[in-house]
């Protein structure tokens, strides 16, 4: 059990302290995409993928020797500004302390135009209070009012990013009049001109005449929906201890959060092609309230006694959580129907709704509690030998688990040995080499069932649920079903061992901390489709077991030179994850395998015993054939093939997106007045597997420079990617490793440079401090990956999704600025 401590103000009796802090952000991409900004080098590659451009070109009405371009990554993304404004009181004296602030954020997201935003108010008061020497209060509460307007990303179709990524740099991003529309889009217009979006400046939203992109114009999938979310949330923390005798405390602790949100979205039809268009008018809204507590009650003792300490707790922890969601909805009855009674922004409201409308509502409150009793046993000989002893047992309500299985019981136990604490070791090796050496182990179990909802172990019945007929009468009744349930289902749980050992050298400059571990998670929770002979439905089983396991590293140095005071510390971590078992009794593994959904993307993700967690699963490609610039695979059992040659039982195990290695450094200088910062971080030994430069029957989309850059041609036969007309329709390559790149990259997240004025100074105009400072935050990125940001480049919405880059809202670069002045 972890207890944290919040700020309650300062100690000083008397000397009450104010402090107001600004601070100016500049935002913009980080690191840009390496897709087809140069018109030029796209029809290279394109001519050289067999396309007669020249051809191409003057059927979309454009001069082959005099073309506009357009960057749509420029046209997407832009320079904005964030700023926060923070003002905090804090006082304090031996009876109690104080500390409130009011912090204001408006951050105006990289994605250009007002649809991008985020403004939050925050007001904090933390306190404290000695009632008297065996009474103390306190209470940490905090209210946040915030407002929202997002736009879509992580998905191959409704996105920004995407088009922005896909279309060629040949479409302009607008047309001045429908003459330059193609013939599809004229024919539709001539019907519905009202349908074809217009952009703000009065010209028409532009998309490829080259292929029929289902995303049609970035700028138009930022535009066509107006959506706002905004919310309030009250989070607080309000606790007793009392201590009735000398080295005995009792806390009881109540924490709760209430959060109330409202959400409103509202689209029109539109038309810019044949895959980019609806044909309704959709309008929705939702209301959404929580309330969650959680009471907790524990005693705490500790005694001393000659070389001995022990200690004591136990508690119990009790939580509640509610839910009262409700959401409706509107669209057109038939196509281009209008459902609002106005157009205008002040009328997208479900309250102007027309009556032949289809209307849907949802509103489906719920409830979930759990109930947690949890204990500890502590004791150390002389400084040099500890032990501990933990045990906790939980258990939710009875939407997890069955009665036979609810509660989980998870006991941890930790011992250390202070070797620099005994007498051998201070008498014989001074401190100016060796002060501090510790040897620690640990053993635990922890548990989770976050997965589980909606009673799985029973079989619940589905309300009017699907359509049925019965014998000759096709007539179709309204009926309910039941769910497939797992009677045996229990807790998911790990199993971990640590070994570490601590050491400093040379009067504590230099720290060093090394750790192993093993964690091995048995009966792993998920969803396994069962045989379509029993049913299309999915079950919840426990059915896999996952052993992580690796090293850790800290190593630090501390000192001074003269006035300069500095620190390095650096850290490193592996990790090694593997399946290690899968219950055969699972149906064909190839039911839990992983696809990325709605696309022709061949590779997928596999829970398979024998390799990582939800691996890349797919066609290994190994090279290019010098004579011919056709591609190479290896199948199954080794031997090299061609494309026509492999068949889906080639496909094996490509790679992984679990990093093997972790590491960072921080490195912090002082120098009189001057401070600066330096923290970066990276990962290694993970791949990213890139799904959007797929073929799907459109090759005339944009794409990677990396294939055109190592592609094969007669003067370049060493190249590493095959003939560009050789795989231009070839999905056996592009779903394969060709498409997946290592995931590795080093980012220095943060350099600040920082001054405090001489207190000489600003005493003089009553002010206790002044500091300035700028800093460049995630302004350097060092990585291989072709795409966008390897960091955020994953689909996390559905399972074995990690790794996947369909185009997701990129991690910016900061240049900020700022100031905090204390009174």
């Amino acid at each position: 059990m972890v207890l944290i401590t919040t700020k309650t103000g300062s100690g000083e009796s008397g000397r009450p302290k104010v402090t107001y802090s600004f601070r100016a952000v500049n935002q913009s991409l980080g690191k840009l995409p390496g897709t087809f900004t140069s018109a030029k080098d796209w029809i290279d590659y394109k001519t050289m993928s067999g396309f007669d451009m020249n051809l191409q070109m003057e059927a979309a009405g454009m001069d082959p020797n005099n073309y506009k371009e357009t960057n749509w990554i420029d046209e997407l993304f832009g320079s904005s500004w964030s700023t926060q404004h923070s003002v905090t009181f804090q006082d304090g004296n031996d009876k109690g302390h104080f500390f409130t602030s009011i912090n204001y954020v408006n951050n105006d997201g990289i994605v250009k135009g007002t649809k991008d935003t985020y403004q939050r108010l925050t007001a904090q008061l933390n306190a404290d209070y000695q009632l008297y020497k065996w009474i103390k209060v306190g209470t940490n509460t905090s209210i946040e009012k915030w407002a929202t307007k997002s736009v879509a990303g992580g998905t191959a179709y409704g996105s920004v990013f995407t088009p922005a990524l896909l279309l060629d740099p040949l479409t302009p991003v607008y047309w001045d009049s429908p003459a330059d529309f193609p013939t599809t889009l004229k024919n539709e217009y001539d019907l519905r001109p009202w349908i074809v979006p217009v952009a703000p400046n009065g010209k028409y939203y532009a998309t490829s005449k080259f292929v029929n992109d289902e995303n049609g114009n970035p700028l138009y999938q930022r535009d066509r929906t107006n959506s706002k979310n905004s919310g309030v949330s009250v989070r607080g923390t309000a606790f007793l201890d009392l201590t009735p005798i000398k080295g005995l405390i009792m806390t009881s602790r109540f924490s709760y959060r209430i959060s109330q949100s409202n959400s409103h979205s509202y689209t029109p039809p539109y038309y810019i092609n044949g895959q980019a268009q609806t044909t309704n008018y959709n309008i929705s809204a939702g209301a959404n309230t929580g309330i969650y507590y959680q009471w907790e009650n524990f005693i705490n003792y500790n005694k001393s006694f000659g070389k001995h300490t022990v200690g004591a707790m136990a508690g119990m922890s009790f939580t509640e959580n509610r839910s009262d969601n409700v959401s409706a909805s509107a669209a057109s009855a038939a196509a281009y129907e209008e459902i609002l009674t106005g157009s205008a922004s002040n009328f997208q409201y479900l309250g102007y709704v027309k009556s032949d409308a289809n209307k849907t509502i949802g509103n489906t409150p719920g409830q979930s509690t759990s109930l947690s009793y949890f204990g500890r046993l502590l004791y150390t000989f002389d400084n040099r030998y500890s032990l501990q002893a933990n045990f906790r047992a939980d258990a939710f309500d009875t939407s997890k688990l069955g009665a036979n299985n609810r509660w989980g019981k998870f006991p941890s136990l930790a011992a250390g040995w202070t070797i620099s604490n005994e007498k051998f070791f201070s008498e014989n090796i001074g401190s100016d080499i060796m002060s501090f050496l510790k040897l620690r182990a640990s053993w635990g179990r922890n548990g989770n069932i976050n997965v589980l909802s909606g009673y799985p172990y029973a079989a619940t019945i589905n309300y009017n649920a699907a359509w049925y007929s019965f014998g000759d009468d096709m007539t179709q009744i309204y009926g309910s079903y039941p769910s497939v349930a797992n009677p045996k289902l229990t807790w998911e749980t790990s199993e971990q061992i640590d070994l570490g050992l601590d050491m400093r050298f040379l009067n504590n400059r230099l720290t060093v901390a090394l750790d192993y571990y093993n964690k091995t998670t048995k009966d792993l929770l998920f969803s396994a489709n069962l045989s379509p002979e029993i049913t299309d439905s999915s079950i919840m089983t426990n059915a896999g077991e996952v052993s992580n396991k690796g090293f850790e590293a800290e190593i630090g140095w501390r000192d001074r030179i003269g006035d300069l005071v500095y620190s390095v510390n650096t850290n490193f971590s592996t990790l090694k994850n593997k399946v290690t078992y899968l219950d055969p009794t699972v149906p064909n593994q190839d039911r839990i395998d992983g696809a990325i959904s709605g696309t022709n993307f061949l590779m997928r993700s596999s829970f398979d015993e024998g390799h990582p967690l939800w691996y890349f699963k797919g066609y290994e490609y190994v090279g290019v054939d010098k004579a011919t610039g056709a591609p190479q695979f290896s199948n199954i059992d080794g031997k090299i093939v061609s494309s026509s040659e492999l068949s889906g039982a080639d496909m094996k195990y490509l790679g992984s997106s679990i990093p093997k290695f972790t590491y960072g450094i921080t490195l912090n200088l002082m120098y009189k007045g001057f401070d600066f910062s330096l923290f970066g971080t990276g990962v290694a030994g993970n791949d990213i597997v890139n799904v959007l430069y797929r073929y799907d029957g459109v090759p005339l989309r944009n794409s990677l420079t990396y294939y055109y850059e190592n592609a094969w041609s007669p003067s370049n036969t060493g190249a590493s990617m095959p003939d560009p007309a050789q795989v231009v329709s070839d999905g056996n390559f592009w779903g394969s490793s060709a498409a997946m790149f290592s995931g590795a990259y080093f980012k220095i997240k943060q350099l600040q440079l920082g001054y405090t004025i001489p207190k000489a100074i600003t005493q003089k105009a009553f002010i206790k401090d002044i500091r300035v400072f700028v800093s460049l935050d995630d302004f350097f990125t060092f990585t291989s990956y072709p795409g966008m940001d390897p960091e955020t480049a994953t689909l996390s919405n559905q399972a074995g999704g990690a790794g996947y880059d369909v185009g997701s809202y990129p991690t910016m670069k900061k240049v900020t600025m700022g100031a905090s002045i204390a009174f």
